[in-house]
């Protein structure tokens, strides 16, 4: 495998990662259940699905 085909791979498994988070929260959100997510400096918080899609949204990658 090439270097290219690589960094191909990890991008689509990234993007991946991405597509079932955002699918994650979305089907939280509409149960009203929370998650558990890191803060900036790795610590976790407990905040609503709802909010976690929002930021994940903010991020542009929802």
């Amino acid at each position: 495998m090439s270097e290219e085909e690589k960094v191909i791979l990890f991008q689509k498994i990234g993007e991946g990662i991405i597509e079932a988070q955002r699918r994650l929260f979305e089907r939280k959100a509409k149960l009203g259940e929370d998650v558990i997510i890191a803060d900036a400096e790795g610590n976790p918080i407990k905040i609503s699905a709802a909010e976690a899609l929002t930021q994940l949204k903010a991020r542009g990658q929802a």
